[in-house]
Formats: C-alpha cells, structure tokens, sequence
C-alpha cells in the first residue's frame, strides 16, 4: 500500500506506483512532479550546486516557489482529518490538515543554507511563497533576522472577492515592523489567482479600477508585485473547457475555475497576429479577443493609459524613499475611504483612497488639510491642493508644501 495517506494538492494520492522500482514515489503536486528529498544533506547540497550555477550567470535572486512543502516527516506518518465541511472540499487534499507532509521545523535551517549561499555572490533579492490556509507564522519564520529569506509574499488579497479598507488595514497590520520580522510583499494578481480587476470592479470600468488597485498597489509598506497584464488592465479571460490546460481546472472542473484565465498570451500588438505574442496563429492557451484593445502598442501611444499610468506612478515611487521603505500609519477615516502615511527620516506621503462605490467625503486633519500637496492620482502625476471629497474608486497621494 502507498506509505501514507498524504494526499496530492492537484487531487489523488500523493503517492504514484513505479513499475521499474516496484516502488512508490511521492508528489505534493502533479505526478510528473516527483517530490525530492530536501531533508537529506546530500539533496540539499545538490540543489545550492543548481543555485550557484545560476547565481555564476548574474541572477538577482530566486523565488522559492511553495516552499513549505520543502521537507516532509521522514516517518511518513499519516495526517490527521481536517474536519472541513464537504460543501467547502473540492478535492482530497482539503479533507487533511497537513502536518506531515509540509511545515517541518527543518526548513527554516534550509533557507539559510540558501541566503549564505546568495551572499557569496551579492545577490540581492529571495522571497517565498507560502501557502496554506494560515501561512502568517511560517511566512515571519522564513523571513526572520538576516540570515534567512529577504520576504515573502502574501496571499491576502490574491483570492479575495472583495477589496475593502478593513481588509487592507488587517493584511499590513500583520506586519509591524517589530525587531527582527521580515519584509513583507503584496500582489492582488499572479499566475494562480483570477485578476484583481475582474474580482474588484464592482461594476466600474476595468480601466479605472485598474489604475486605483496600481496607485494603492505601489503605496503598500513592502515590496509590491505587478503581475504580466496588470500594468495593461488586463481583465480575466474567459478559457472555454476544450482549451484548458491546467490540471487543477481539468481535474475539479466545474467547482473551480482554475488558473488558465490569468495566463492567456500577452498583447503586445492590437493588428498583429496573436496579438504579437507569438507569430503563430494558435498559442498554449488561446488569445482572448478582447485584449488585443489593451495591446502595449496602442496604449503606448496615449499619456492616460493604464501602462504610461503604470510607469508614472514607479517613477514616483522611485524617487519617494517613504513610499519605498517608510514607516505606516492609518489615519482615521469613513467606512469606505481607506488612508495612512508613509514616512520615513525627512518625508512624508499622504496616500488616500475611497474603495466603495459611491463619492465620500473626507479630509485629513492638518497640516495635511492646508499645506497638502497632490503628487498622483489615479490618472497619473497630479498638482494642486487636497480634495475634500474623493469619487468613487479613486484616490491619490500628496506631499506636504515648503516649510511644512
């Protein structure tokens, strides 16, 4: 019998039968994935050999990709009944808490076996993703101090079907900048979650909301992830059944929409073929029509759009040492306008925002109600004094004047 219950985050058994080896072999995820041995010393040794290849050529960093599933119990030993509700399972890996086959105490040690490596070579940049139902605490642990990972990014908004200021204010609040925790990084959209926007507009325009969820994105204490197509205002894209790829999706369709609707082709060009993306006709996944309109090649053309936004803002950031590594610290505000200021030694930046679907009155106290400077909006660069009201989903950042 297979030497565990461990169950496989794609569906099935985590364990596969091999007829050469008469032996089963594990996989947290697909079976053409078969799990390595990270415990081992020797494993370990093998996979820093494969990092300083890389790190030889001139790479930055790495991702470490779900990488509380590491290292697993060497005894094998079952994992225990999650209790979840059948009406919330979509598939056997729900059905456990998984104690055993991830989240082993070793891995911490792991990683910083990796960042000594890193430091020979100046690399700059490591960050985890952890997943899981409460990832928090190992997301602190592999981040801890110096010698382990430089961040970890965070989970909180990629699922969430809405965004709301207390959402917001409870994800950063996690991160306090107490002595020794680690550096947060936020993403609203990436390979394995629907598109903010699809989930966010609420009814808005795609464009718009797009260029608020970019100018809160950017103002977030951490390092902010832009996914391929959110600097385009890509919305998701509707894969029929029959174009499918991931296994996921195959597997649990209809109960979950899967991840193919975040990964269709880049639209680089609104008349080519393909969208530019590819001078094939047909592609991994097919084009979805409607992005052609959002290609780079026609928005590159226009101050206003959604990428020249995009850079706008980075370019403002850029040059804001407090919206790169300030302190923050939420103002007061109504129910659906969400504030706070970032600040660090000699700056400050107001970064106001109104996430609800109606005009809200607001105005922070002083100095900001006098001396306020706008910097950005929504739109891009921007001038001139602070609102007393903020339209529905917009917002801005602001400076305070000379001498203040």
């Amino acid at each position: 019998a297979p030497p565990s219950n461990w169950q496989s985050v794609f569906g099935g058994p985590a364990w596969s039968w091999d007829a050469r080896r008469k032996q089963y072999y594990m996989h947290n995820f697909l079976r053409e994935q078969p799990q390595l041995n990270v415990g081992l010393g020797a494993v370990q040794d093998a996979l820093l050999d494969v990092a300083r290849f890389w790190l030889e050529r001139g790479v930055d960093g790495f991702r470490l990709d779900a990488i509380n599933f590491a290292i697993h119990n060497p005894e094998l030993t079952d994992n225990p009944p999650s209790g979840a509700p059948m009406e919330t399972v979509t598939r056997p890996f729900d059905m456990q808490r998984h104690v055993h086959n991830q989240s082993q105490p070793a891995i911490p040690a792991f990683l910083e076996r990796i960042r000594a490596v890193m430091d020979e070579y100046g690399a700059v940049f490591s960050v985890a993703e952890v997943g899981g139902p409460a990832p928090l605490d190992e997301m602190k642990a592999f981040t801890a101090g110096t010698r382990r990972l430089h961040s970890a990014y965070s989970f909180d908004f990629l699922y969430a079907d809405t965004l709301t200021p207390e959402g917001v204010r409870a994800a950063l609040s996690n991160w306090s900048d107490a002595p020794g925790e680690g550096w947060p990084s936020w993403a609203f959209s990436n390979h394995d979650a629907p598109r903010a926007v699809s989930r966010w507009a609420g009814g808005h325009g795609t464009e718009q909301v797009s260029k608020l969820l970019l100018l809160l994105l950017l103002s977030l204490r951490g390092n902010p992830f832009v996914y391929q197509g959110e600097e385009l205002g890509l919305p998701q894209s509707a894969v029929a059944f029959e174009h499918l790829k991931d296994p996921e999706a195959l597997a649990n369709w209809p109960h979950t929409l899967g991840r193919d609707g975040a990964r269709t082709p880049f639209p680089w060009a609104t008349q080519a073929a393909s969208a530019g993306f590819s001078s094939s006709a047909e592609t991994w996944l097919p084009m979805d029509t409607g992005h052609a309109a959002h290609a780079v090649d026609r928005q590159a053309q226009h101050p206003s759009s959604c990428l020249n936004v995009t850079r706008a803002l980075l370019a403002i950031r850029n040059a804001a040492p407090a919206l790169r590594c300030g302190t923050l610290e939420f103002l007061k505000t109504p129910e659906t306008v969400l504030a706070y200021i970032r600040q660090v030694e000699g700056e400050q930046v107001l970064c106001a925002f109104n996430l609800g679907d109606e005009a809200a009155s607001w105005e922070p106290a002083s100095p900001w109600a006098q001396s306020g400077e706008l910097i950005a909006s929504q739109d891009g660069p921007a001038a001139g004094p602070l609102p007393r009201s903020l339209p529905a989903r917009a917002g801005y950042w602001a400076k305070l004047g000379p001498g203040e």
